[in-house]
């Protein structure tokens, strides 16, 4: 047998033994894969809806640039599942990129075969996330409740049968809530609920009684004010910052009712 020859039937039989152990290979990954799909496929039944990662490979990189890999739960194609990506970047340019996500089926093998070891931990990563949601969720329900109580209370509660106004005319007030009611009907609603209304200099002040607070603190979120000062500001001269307060309802001093609506109509 020439050299040529032992060569050629060294390739044959490691060609011969890669073969069968190719046919194992992916019989054992085609195994991993399917008992992976039976717990996907029990998480999405539970339809929970929620992303997490866990990182299981990390690679030395000099701060601050960082790369890793991460098996997790997130949407691929439309679809939730266990999935894998490789993200890496530099904090200090603001760069960031990603390989994947990959659905677990359609990832690097290699990359399943080191991630499969953090599915446990990526199971506790899920329920420790769903908690925290679950009290986002019952934080943000118990604040809608108490709008939803407050708005509903709007259309229940009588309007505030006097309305006092100090150095604004009560014509100002009317021009300004019905400015309010061609564009934004809920806050003019609120406003009428108002029994006095101050002008100092550059400064509106809107005041309600302790038992509409609840109106008032509607008023004070940042939108609805912006809204409020941008309804007031086309009807006053110069530009007014609007301040809304809440106080026991009573009758401005006489001293006080300079200018007002009432001693207008007294006039």
């Amino acid at each position: 047998m020439t050299s040529s020859d032992a060569k050629l039937q060294k390739i044959q039989t490691h060609f011969q033994a890669l073969t069968e152990t190719a046919s194992s290979l992916n019989a054992s990954s085609d195994e991993l894969t399917r008992v992976v799909g039976i717990l996907d496929e029990a998480l999405k039944k539970l339809n929970v809806g929620l992303t997490v990662w866990v990182t299981f490979l990390t690679w030395a990189e000099e701060p601050p640039r960082y790369n890793y890999e991460q098996i997790g739960y997130c949407k691929v194609n439309n679809k939730w599942g266990i999935a894998l990506h490789r993200v890496f970047g530099d904090e200090a340019l603001g760069e960031e990129r990603e390989d994947g996500p990959w659905s677990f089926n359609d990832a690097p093998r290699e990359m399943r075969l080191q991630g499969v070891d953090k599915l446990p931990e990526l199971i506790a990563a899920l329920n420790s996330e769903a908690v925290k949601t679950v009290n986002k969720i019952k934080e943000k329900t118990e604040s809608v409740r108490n709008i939803a109580a407050a708005v509903t209370e709007i259309s229940k509660a009588p309007k505030t049968t006097a309305t006092h106004t100090i150095n604004i005319s009560q014509g100002q007030v009317e021009a300004i809530i019905q400015s309010a009611r061609e564009s934004q009907k809920f806050v003019a609603e609120l406003l009428e609920h108002a029994f006095c209304w101050e002008r100092r200099n550059d400064e509106l002040r809107i005041r309600f009684p302790s038992e509409k607070n609840a109106f008032a603190e509607l008023l004070k979120g940042r939108e609805t004010m912006s809204r409020v000062t941008a309804v007031v500001n086309q009807v006053l001269e110069p530009p007014m910052k609007v301040m809304v307060s809440v106080e026991p309802a009573r009758f401005p001093r006489e001293a006080d009712r300079t200018q007002s609506g009432t001693e207008k109509e007294r006039k």
